[in-house]
Order: structure tokens, then C-alpha cells, then sequence
């Protein structure tokens, strides 16, 4: 579902690409700016929570975003959060329950960007999940300490300060309560807009 959801953004944008890699955008982006982004997309868990593979979660659906500092033209520093819901597979000990993780942090965003607007970029950091299971009252409700890396890819609109983008984020960290003691990696893979502060 990713790649088909990457493939189809990247070729609306490369339908765009040529009609538009003349124009020039408002954003030098030589110096700090202020950035502010938000995003919706999927979640997959890459992982079960135990190595017999009978506790799983389904793919599931998430919403965020952040604030950042542009600080050139090839790197940013960046605040996020991201809340992802996913229910458990059939058969499992959160079958008909749903699971709550809210992703929050920092991270280094190391652009690359193209004369035609597009700007693949990679994301590095880290911060802390707290995973909830609002269905289950005896869930033990805990937050733990999550590595964060990326990729994606954003296109600047011509003479705006807005751009689009599709990324892909991976969150790796320790499920050790409530039963289970398993390294697990969540993978949310979104869309979102950006929004530069005019300098």
C-alpha cells in the first residue's frame, strides 16, 4: 500500500515537474526559516510483539506534524508528533481492541535540493512513544525511549511558500509490558503539506 500511495504521489508531481521547473519559488531558503508541516497517511507494524508471531496489529491510519527551523538551504531541525492507531489481527490477544501510540521527538532533515522543486530529503532522530489501549482498562498504559529514521521526498510549489510531500518514517523501540518484551518497528508512511514563514 506504501508503494502504491509513493508511486502515484511521485508521478502527479513529475506530471508537474516540467511545465513548472522554470518558475521560481519565494524561498531562497539561504538562511533560517521558520517551517511548519502536517501529514496523515498509514501505519505498519514490522514486527509482532512476540517471536511466535501470534500477537500482531493490523495496518492502521495516522496523523501528525511540527514545527522546524529551515536552517539552510540542505538542513532543518524539526519537533514532531505522530498519533497512530491500529487494531490487533484476528486471533490475538487484541482482537477486536485497538492500540494507541503517540510518537513524539526531534529530528535532522537533510535535504538535497533540485532545480525543479523536488527535494529528496533523510530523516535521523529520536524522542519517545507512549502506547495506550483505550478498549482494555487492564492495559498498563507506558511511554519508552524510540530511534527515529526516514526518507522522502518534497516538491516546493512555484511562488509559494507551500510545498507536498510523501515520506516514509520508521520508529524503533522496546514493548516490554503488559506480557510482551519484544524491539518493535512501527512504519508510518504519509503525505502531508509544508509551510515556510516568509522571511
Amino acid at each position: 500500500m506504501f508503494a502504491q500511495s509513493s508511486t502515484t504521489a511521485a508521478l502527479l508531481l513529475s506530471l508537474l515537474a516540467p511545465s513548472l521547473a522554470s518558475a521560481q519559488t519565494r524561498q531562497t531558503l539561504d538562511g533560517p526559516t521558520l517551517v511548519a508541516f502536517a501529514n496523515g497517511g498509514g501505519n505498519s507494524s514490522l514486527t509482532d510483539l512476540n517471536d511466535a508471531g501470534t500477537a500482531s496489529l493490523k495496518t492502521g491510519w495516522t496523523a501528525g506534524g511540527g514545527l522546524g527551523v529551515q536552517v539552510n538551504r540542505y538542513v532543518a531541525l524539526r519537533g514532531t508528533f505522530d498519533f497512530a492507531r491500529a487494531g490487533g489481527e484476528s486471533g490475538t490477544p487484541f482482537t477486536g481492541q485497538s492500540l494507541n501510540h503517540y510518537f513524539y521527538g526531534g529530528d535532522v532533515q537533510l535535504r538535497y535540493p533540485t532545480a525543479n522543486g523536488f527535494a529528496p530529503y533523510v530523516l535521523l532522530g529520536a524522542g519517545a512513544v507512549t502506547i495506550d489501549n483505550p478498549d482494555n482498562a487492564a492495559f498498563n498504559r507506558f511511554t519508552k525511549f524510540a530511534g527515529k529514521g526516514g526518507l522522502g521526498l518534497e516538491y516546493t510549489l512555484p511562488r509559494s511558500d507551500f510545498g507536498l510531500y510523501v515520506q516514509a518514517a520508521s520508529y524503533i523501540y522496546q514493548f516490554d509490558r503488559n506480557g510482551f518484551d519484544k524491539t518493535q518497528g512501527d512504519l508510518l508512511w504519509t503525505g502531508g503539506l509544508s509551510y515556510r514563514l516568509p522571511r
